[in-house]
């Protein structure tokens, strides 16, 4: 049985786009988790529900790199660490239809 609550922490870096009034979310460690917002309020809370459903039935989760390594690496952009919970990603997800 899986433990009430499974807390992951990953870098995301948040790229402001003027030309398009967006903020696009990338996770360096999770290639696959890719969001988009209007608002930074808005990305973050995309970032973790994104990077929840990426993860939360993976057997083997990536390692997350260092806050500071992925600042070096985005240095214009803003990086933040991300956490979600596992256990209500998964919970939050429901069969499709069919």
């Amino acid at each position: 049985m899986k433990s009430k609550s499974e807390m992951i922490f990953y870098p995301a870096v948040f790229i402001r786009d003027v030309a398009t009034a967006t903020v696009t979310v990338v996770f360096p460690d999770v290639p696959s988790a890719i969001s988009q917002a209007a608002t930074m309020d808005k990305a973050i809370t995309n970032a973790a529900e994104v990077l929840g459903l990426m993860l939360y039935d993976e057997a083997t989760l990536p390692k997350a790199s260092a806050l500071g390594k992925v600042k070096q690496a985005y240095p214009t952009d803003q990086v933040r660490l991300i956490a979600v919970d596992l256990v209500q990603a998964a919970q939050a997800v429901t069969a499709p239809l069919g």
